[in-house]
């Protein structure tokens, strides 16, 4: 049976229209989601932690699904398989990339060495952090992590809270020094340390909606075709491996270099009344 999940986005000013796109049929099924986006609220470890706290202490739904405005091309069968996986799992989350183009990296933090393959096969991945733009936990992560905090604005009734999402100072032994965790870092590690898993379902693939700078040189980029890829993370670097098929020129809307100087040796052929004022000019100079 599938289990009743509470949509608790993260919402500050605006949706982007492509995540409504892929938010409705997730409302629809009425049956099993409840939406209620925590809305205005620029500090996002508590918007987080006011939307996670009313699912406990206000519903009974049995996943808190965490889906941020700017996620988008999510799939009804995702969204539900990765909630369903938390009644073995604890926490799935999807992956996708921080908003930049050639520099970036996964949002969630994997296991070093662990080689990760984003391709069919939908087994959860355990991952170190896991980032909460789209996040299903279970009812039980909950429950025990509120059991070792306060509960905080007690006088505000419904909308009191527990930090589970605070940010945090963490000792990082990999580089043996003191960093500060995000809000979603924070959280998993909490997770962690009272013995739940975090994963990450690597058949999902979403898209991360976001401002970039377009320049020219963006014409030239090669862009890959969709296909199964993995990747490792290696320290402070990540691995990544794919078959390298890209996207051609043809699919693009571009000319190759080659097709590109074929067209500009046409576009600037003489005309017939040219060649004959040049034939004339080369006759009269001999």
């Amino acid at each position: 049976m599938q289990p009743s999940v509470y949509i608790g986005s993260a919402v500050w000013r605006d949706v982007v229209a492509l995540h409504v796109q892929s938010l409705i049929p997730l409302l629809l099924d009425n049956e099993h989601y409840i939406y209620k986006p925590q809305v205005g609220d620029a500090l996002v470890e508590r918007s987080r932690a006011m939307s996670a706290s009313y699912f406990l202490r206000e519903t009974d739904g049995e996943v808190h699904l965490s889906l941020d405005s700017d996620i988008v091309e999510f799939t009804k069968d995702a969204i539900d398989q990765m909630c369903e996986q938390t009644r073995k799992y604890d926490i799935v989350a999807a992956a996708y990339i921080c908003r930049a183009t050639a520099r970036t990296f996964p949002a969630s933090f994997l296991e070093e060495g662990t080689r990760v393959e984003f391709g069919f096969d939908s087994t959860p991945v355990p991952v170190k952090w896991a980032a909460t733009g789209c996040m299903a936990v279970h009812r039980r992560v909950f429950e025990k992590m509120a059991e070792t905090m306060p509960l905080l604005h007690e006088s505000d009734g419904p909308r009191a809270f527990y930090p589970f999402y605070q940010s945090m100072i963490w000792d990082e032994p990999e580089i043996n020094e003191k960093i500060l965790l995000s809000e979603d870092f924070a959280f998993c590690q909490r997770a962690r340390d009272l013995g739940f898993g975090v994963y990450i379902n690597p058949s999902i693939r979403l898209g991360h909606m976001g401002a970039y700078v377009h320049r020219i040189e963006d014409m030239a980029q090669k862009m890959l075709k969709p296909q199964p890829m993995a990747i490792t993370r290696m320290g402070r670097h990540y691995k990544v491996e794919y078959s390298g098929e890209t996207e051609s020129d043809a699919d693009l809307g571009r000319l190759s270099m080659e097709m590109s100087k074929k067209k500009d040796e046409e576009l600037f052929k003489p005309s017939r009344a040219e060649r004959r004022r040049n034939k004339r000019k080369a006759l009269t100079t001999i």
